[in-house]
């Protein structure tokens, strides 16, 4: 609920990935390091920019399909600097659903937290495709159940 504690800076990847994010000090393992915001959407309106946006070649879509396919974050035009961090299989961040202010399991805020500690200067990545852990899975069916 701090926001960003971390000096952070946007890059250029030498490797044709476009902009990438970098961090400028050591974080440590299991800390928040950022926040993926943008605008809250309907998931047909998703549908409908994704088309546009597979057509410019970038997206900046993040589906919050955990309970209802009902929302996605859009942050092609309101975000901050979490728009730029890439994907990667291997990657030093994890995504978790946070619940502040707010308990509709339809609208999660991402929480980005580090999966192992980080060098200053290494690039901030997550896994695009990533699968809930099934530890967390199980913590999220006590929670509805309780």
């Amino acid at each position: 609920q701090r926001g960003i504690r971390y000096d952070l800076c946007i890059f250029r990847t030498g490797d044709g990935r476009g902009w990438g994010v970098r961090t400028l000090q050591r974080i440590r393992k299991n800390s928040f390091v950022m926040e993926y915001v943008g605008e809250i959407i309907t998931s047909e309106e998703a549908e409908r920019r994704g088309q546009v946006y597979d057509r410019q070649g970038a997206t900046y879509l993040f589906d919050l399909d955990y309970v209802e396919d009902v929302y996605t974050v859009d942050a092609a035009h309101y975000g901050n600097i979490s728009h730029f961090v890439n994907h990667s299989c291997d990657p030093n961040l994890q995504v978790y659903n946070v619940f502040i202010e707010n308990l509709d399991q339809r609208l999660p805020r991402i929480a980005l937290f580090a999966t192992r500690p980080i060098r200053a200067g290494e690039e901030l990545t997550f896994d695009y495709n990533m699968h809930v852990d099934p530890v967390d899975a199980e913590s999220t069916r006590m929670d509805s159940n309780f």
